[in-house]
């Protein structure tokens, strides 16, 4: 089934790339500023769909009677945009969120309803909510910092319910095996939040300056497997220069050969595969921090940032886009969502490419996702799981449906794209999104490369063997928490 899903897929990006570069057609392209969906694209999605079986047709379709679902959504980074939508504006993901949302009304004779908020004040609601008995809402979208409402007993985990099968493709598998303790899943995400598969990391390269020095746009070595840390490596050795000849690096002067804000030093490390736990008998998560592999990658990273002499900003993220940004810097790190705040206004064109893997035997290309992302949760005050399951995976397969093809080509889209690569390097990035569990619940160690970076320190032996101690006992805490609640 999971391929008739993705053939749907393929038919509606062909034809939604068609529509929406039409709309970027003078430039600016972007998730929150392109113009309304086009018919073509609406129509695109009904043909596709005639004779094909869709996600949402797979749903169980109910009557609940008009009942009203009310759903709470972090305000953090814009997220609500992934389920306020009240009317049509033109904006593209208002415009499909408000379609989403009354197709589901009508497939389940329900009325959405949907305030904003942080996600601090969402997370302690569904525990007042749950130790109360009370029910404000049927939908909580928070982050995953929301795992303290878990270990408070407060929440349903995901796995139990029979309204929904969270093993669908539109559901981030990921999230769902990795931020599992014990084979519960009280944290879960998928396309449900557009605005979370946005948090992805990718790399991006200016294709003016590649071509300034002879150097070939590396799509070829990422569709083929072989980006790898090394390869980026090579390619970025002896680009930094002091343009102003004042032997002294700056970033608001000088040329580099990759930009990336502090924590892009945590997304190298999970592209390359870096993982600080493994599983025992009962899936619980035990700490694997001094592994061989781990101590590699950090030296591959260390290697690519500190010796090839990169821009790291420890501080100023804003800047770090914009030497990039200004034409200063030959690759980026960045999350897509941040390509439309940041970038809009570049003037040179840049290609998308996936974080590189550690070497060439590496299977898939990985991103990793902050703690930032959307995560939704279920307080068990919730009086009907099965309204709530039955809504819930509607909104989850219609997003998959009618939602994230448009994004990928939104993302591949804007003025400074303009290639067909870009769009399929999305879809490759999106799907392959690593939740390290000790990164996650904020055991410690999980900076690590964060850390370490900060200082260019190339002592990662040592940076473990003092971590170590406190994250076993808080890595233990949070277990016992877990067990204490199922």
């Amino acid at each position: 089934m999971k391929t008739t899903f993705r053939s749907i897929s393929a038919v509606l990006l062909a034809a939604l790339l068609i529509a929406l570069l039409a709309a970027c057609g003078g430039g600016g392209g972007t998730v929150s500023d392109v113009g309304a969906v086009s018919d073509t694209a609406q129509d695109a999605t009904e043909a596709a769909e005639t004779g094909t079986t869709s996600a949402l047709s797979t749903i169980k379709q109910e009557d609940f009677g008009g009942k009203d679902f009310r759903i709470i959504s972090t305000n953090q980074d814009n997220r609500h945009v992934d389920v306020v939508a009240e009317e049509e504006n033109g904006a593209t993901l208002n415009d499909l969120v408000y379609r989403r949302n009354r197709t589901i009304e009508e497939m389940f004779n329900v009325k959405i309803s949907a305030k904003d908020d942080s996600y601090t004040n969402i997370t302690n609601l569904a525990v007042t909510s749950s130790q109360a008995g009370d029910n404000p809402y049927d939908l909580y979208m928070t982050n995953f910092t929301g795992h303290s409402a878990a270990t408070a007993g407060a929440l349903i985990a995901w796995n139990t319910l029979d309204s929904m099968d969270i093993s669908k493709p539109w559901w981030d598998q990921g999230a769902i095996n990795e931020m599992a303790l014990g084979g519960n899943s009280y944290l879960i995400t998928g396309d449900i939040s557009p605005t979370c598969l946005l948090t992805s990391e990718c790399i991006l390269f200016n294709k003016r300056l590649l071509e300034s020095i002879g150097m070939e746009q590396p799509y070829d070595e990422a569709f083929g497997g072989t980006w790898t840390i090394d390869l980026m490596t090579k390619l970025t050795a002896d680009l930094t220069s002091d343009l102003d000849g004042d032997g002294v690096l700056s970033d608001k002067t000088d040329l580099y050969s990759f930009s990336l804000w502090y924590d892009g030093s945590t997304a190298l490390f999970y592209g390359a595969g870096g993982y600080l736990c493994t599983r025992d008998a009962d899936n619980m998560p035990v700490l694997a921090f001094s592994t061989e592999k781990n101590i590699s990658v950090y030296e591959k990273m260390f290697k690519l940032i500190v010796d090839n002499r990169a821009n790291y900003s420890k501080s100023d993220h804003v800047q770090s886009f914009n030497v990039f940004k200004e034409g200063r810097a030959y690759f980026l790190d960045i999350t897509f969502q941040k390509i439309d705040t940041f970038l809009r206004d570049m003037n040179d064109d840049f290609g998308i490419l996936p974080l590189p893997k550690y070497d060439e035997a590496q299977e898939n290309y990985l991103t990793n996702v902050s703690g930032a992302g959307t995560a939704i949760i279920l307080p068990k005050s919730t009086p009907d799981l099965n309204f709530a399951g039955r809504v819930i995976d509607g909104m989850a397969a219609a997003s998959y449906d009618t939602i994230t093809p448009v994004l990928y080509d939104v993302i591949a889209g804007t003025k400074n794209v303009r290639d067909a690569e870009s769009s399929d390097m999305v879809q490759l990035i999106i799907r392959n999104r690593v939740y390290d569990p000790i990164r996650m619940y904020n055991i410690p160690g999980g900076d690590v490369a964060e850390d370490l970076m900060k200082q260019a320190s190339p002592d990662i032996v040592s940076y473990f063997a003092g971590k170590e101690e406190a994250a076993k006992a808080q890595l233990q805490k949070l277990i016992e928490a877990f067990l204490a609640v199922q």
